[in-house]
């Protein structure tokens, strides 16, 4: 293994263990590692893609509003990597809509490796954008701003780009739907979230609408007028 490989190792690992969320068991690291020392094939991650995922993410990866499936084109090359290891592995569990459709989705042999998930993140987190992500009402946006700029912006950008060293998701110009069912799990303890393990710090339901449809709305860095 080269040097560039075994720095990038090193570098994912650190980032697995970023303060706040909880760190991947240890079979989810073991895939997200492998696959992070793989030499990545884009294209053969395009076809991994078209074959297993448009069902729901759709052709561009732009997923669906109202299904309240994620748009992961464009999104951070090892947070795609993290995830993709924690469905696969069993570690992250399906939303109450969707069950287990990840986990069985990564199950087939093309892509139950570590070589198919580098080749997935890397087609996706190349991939163009969607620029017409679902929004919701519009309500409280500037109130929303101020929210996540204080309790947000440190670890997810100001512009909500994420951060590709810490494993931080881009957040902006996701679906609202999206965005806010992943709120509401913070909220309830169904996913783990430093935000949301204080009382004092957990954003009121309707604070979480504006959130969500501010982020929506948020046009991602790099992604141009």
């Amino acid at each position: 293994m080269g040097a560039a490989v075994v720095l990038a190792a090193l570098v994912l690992s650190a980032a697995l263990a970023t303060p706040g969320t909880p760190a991947p068991s240890a079979p989810a690291t073991a895939l997200a590692l492998q696959a992070a020392a793989a030499t990545a094939d884009a294209g053969h991650g395009q076809i991994l893609f078209l074959k297993h995922c448009v069902p729901c993410h759709g052709a561009r990866g732009w997923g669906d509003g109202p299904r309240v499936i994620p748009a992961i084109a464009g999104q951070q090359e090892r947070y795609l990597v993290v995830q993709l290891a924690r469905f696969a592995t069993g570690e992250r569990h399906g939303s109450d809509i969707h069950g287990s459709a990840m986990h069985d989705t990564l199950q087939p042999a093309d892509v139950d490796r570590p070589q198919a998930l580098a080749d997935l993140a890397a087609w996706l987190a190349h991939a163009p954008r969607n620029r017409e992500p679902e929004q919701g009402e519009g309500r409280d946006l500037a109130a929303a701003e101020r929210t996540y700029v204080r309790a947000c912006a440190g670890c997810h950008g100001t512009g909500g780009g994420g951060d590709a060293r810490a494993v931080v998701p881009a957040i902006a110009g996701q679906h609202y739907s999206y965005l806010l069912e992943q709120l509401q799990s913070f909220a309830a303890g169904r996913r783990t979230h430093a935000l949301f393990t204080d009382p004092s710090t957990t954003p009121a339901a309707p604070q979480q609408l504006a959130i969500a449809d501010y982020l929506s709305r948020l046009v991602p860095p790099g992604s141009g007028p």
